[in-house]
């Protein structure tokens, strides 16, 4: 019979979206158990290693060490500002040794010219809804992390991600995101009202149902922009539009 292995969960969901940038660094946290703790791989540095391969199948990063700070794996990522082949097919592969066992973890990405990253903290959450200062499930009972509602901010971000994949979006050509920090906040209460939810028409899942609605108007008001846009065309959210330069508005 095949030996049972444990099952570790690499904490990022969705495909690495590696920037043309002189410096990135790419993490792997890896959760197991009821609690989902993060886990530290063993100490052993030559037993822990990443390999970035890219659409042709050369690896650009071979078999290289990687840190462990804060129980989390890291790896700084240098020269892909010389690459000019943006675009998919790329690929992050990590081999992480946990109780002697060797864990791989492959994962799609992509090499973009422009990454959007996540302009949402705490306090905007906040702004909305103050009583989630004093209502952090993950700060509660003992199996708590005191993580605050960071994890509701990163899963918003993930859906991001995939939501513009899944979407057909050329992710390596986006150039910004006009409405992205609406998007996120909307997402972000809604996971945060869910969280706190207990049962079906409490306050909380009204909350999260108010914040649905919002979100989906947020959803349809985002616009994304490609560099392969047309550059004398700025685009606008919603129903009006900015014409190209030069031409009258009316």
């Amino acid at each position: 019979m095949p030996e049972r292995l444990d099952t570790y969960a690499p904490v990022r969901p969705v495909a690495y979206l590696l920037g043309q940038v002189a410096s990135q660094v790419l993490t792997c946290p890896v959760r197991h158990g009821a609690t989902g703790a993060l886990v530290s791989p063993d100490a052993a540095p030559a037993a822990q290693t990443i390999t970035i391969t890219d659409p042709s199948g050369v690896e650009v990063v071979s078999a290289a060490a990687v840190g462990i700070v804060g129980s989390v794996a890291t790896y700084t990522l240098t020269g892909l500002d010389l690459r000019t082949d943006i675009g998919a097919g790329w690929t992050v592969a990590w081999s992480l040794t946990i109780g002697g066992v060797v864990y791989t973890w492959q994962m799609e990405a992509y090499l973009c010219a422009y990454v959007p990253s996540c302009p949402i903290s705490v306090l905007d959450l906040f702004v909305r809804e103050p009583e989630l200062r004093q209502r952090v499930p993950q700060a509660q009972s003992e199996r708590g992390d005191n993580t605050g509602w960071q994890p509701q901010i990163d899963d918003a971000y993930y859906d991001l991600i995939q939501a513009l994949i899944d979407r057909g979006v050329e992710v390596w050509h986006i150039r910004g995101l006009t409405g992205l920090r609406e998007w996120l906040r909307t997402r972000t209460l809604m996971n945060c009202c869910r969280a706190l939810s207990t049962s079906s028409g409490d306050a909380w899942d009204r909350k999260a149902g108010v914040y649905y609605s919002a979100h989906k108007q947020a959803d349809g008001s985002m616009v994304v922009q490609l560099d392969t846009d047309d550059p004398t065309v700025r685009t606008g959210r919603g129903p009006f539009r900015l014409a190209p330069v030069g031409r009258p508005l009316w």
